[in-house]
């Protein structure tokens, strides 16, 4: 089973994939460390500080990684992840905009990235194109107050079919319109 973690940066991706990776036993794979490890990187966005990605190196090497560990779990993780079309469960952890410029504040961003991110989350931008490569199966989970044990045993139910937390729960455009610039 393939089971991605995607959302805007901030969302808490990496710490709850680690955790659930270690609670369902899980192999963990993540845009960053592909990244540091392979040949995918085709420089740096100047203007964004963005590494970027070889979205077509990435699809083979993800589909050979997949191959490799047929019968077990994979989790794809990463802000890019949900452009990989081969997954079993998708998954976009969502953070309110200002809960989530508290956690990019913590990372020394440049205040136009920062903005940049906040925007994204408030369009929806990581569900959004989600939604364009697996329709209806995509989940949104809400990460602003719960620690990241509390996200990671949402996705576990979520990935046992225990619960479902469709599209359209989570809409930030109205409260925080006046943000976008």
């Amino acid at each position: 089973m393939m089971i991605i973690i995607t959302g805007t940066p901030g969302c808490g991706k990496t710490s709850i994939s680690n955790i659930l990776a270690n609670k369902i036993g899980a192999k963990l794979i993540s845009i960053n460390y592909l990244l540091d490890n392979y040949d995918l990187n085709m420089g740096t966005d100047e203007l964004r500080g963005y590494r970027i990605v070889d979205i077509d190196k990435m699809m083979p090497l993800v589909d050979k990684i997949k191959g490799e560990c047929e019968d077990g779990t994979i989790i794809f993780e990463g802000h890019l992840a949900q452009d990989y079309p081969n997954a079993d469960k998708i998954i976009v952890l969502r953070c309110n905009p200002t809960e989530l410029k508290k956690r990019l504040d913590a990372r020394d961003w440049s205040d136009r990235k920062i903005q940049e991110n906040i925007e994204a989350e408030i369009l929806g931008i990581c569900t959004q194109e989600s939604y364009e490569t697996y329709g209806d199966i995509v989940q949104e989970v809400e990460t602003s107050t719960l620690t990241p044990e509390e996200v990671t045993d949402i996705i576990i139910d979520i990935i046992d079919d225990k619960k479902s937390y469709p599209l359209g729960q989570i809409d930030y455009l109205e409260e925080f319109f006046h943000l976008l610039d």
